[in-house]
């Protein structure tokens, strides 16, 4: 018999502050934003970076790298927009989804087999969500100015380090049997950036 597993991991807060309302950046169309003092950011080169940072991870552990998915990654970039739009942050949208409705409501279909020794089980795939602050995140150097290449690999790095010092996000990132990725990044004008992986 085949079972159906879910793995919802517990919720991750890279930096505990109030949350901040204000204008959201329209980062999906415009593929860039700035907040006040900080160099532009680059939506599209900064989720490729965390992918790649990721990868790093799962070689390090001796697992196979996760291809890149356009239809996971778009799935992701809408959930963090709509998370920085209306103001919330789980894995659970206002109207009660989660991230396998979501996969459903996109058209991605996700059925990952694992298991072997008893009985064969159906993995619907994994999500990790993480928001932090470009300010919090980014650390200026005193007297030079700092491209938005430098500016993006040190945010990149934060969310990484942070979610592979999570056990639940940790065992995400390092579950064997996922093949593929999407990493999905909104940033509001007032710094904050949601960040969202999903796996498959």
């Amino acid at each position: 018999m085949r079972k159906k597993t879910i793995r919802i991991p517990m919720l991750l807060v890279l930096v505990s502050f109030c949350w901040l309302a204000g204008p959201v950046a329209s980062a999906a169309t415009r593929n860039e934003s700035r907040s006040a003092g900080q160099p532009a950011i680059d939506v599209a080169r900064l989720e490729m970076r965390i992918h790649d940072l990721i990868n790093q991870e799962r070689k390090n552990a001796g697992l196979p790298t996760l291809a890149w998915s356009q239809p996971l990654q778009r799935i992701a970039r809408d959930y963090s927009q709509d998370m920085a739009t209306r103001n919330f942050f789980s894995h659970i949208d206002p109207e009660g989804r989660n991230f396998v409705q979501r996969y459903r409501r996109a058209g991605f279909k996700c059925a990952v087999r694992t298991g072997f020794f008893f009985g064969i089980r159906t993995n619907l795939g994994g999500e990790n969500i993480a928001y932090n602050h470009l300010s919090s995140a980014i650390v200026h150097r005193k007297g030079q100015a700092m491209t938005s290449g430098e500016a993006e690999e040190q945010f990149a790095a934060a969310v990484v380090r942070q979610w592979m010092t999570s056990s639940s996000h940790r065992q995400n990132i390092l579950t064997r049997h996922y093949r593929r990725e999407g990493i999905g990044v909104a940033i509001r004008k007032d710094g904050k950036v949601l960040i969202t992986q999903n796996f498959c």
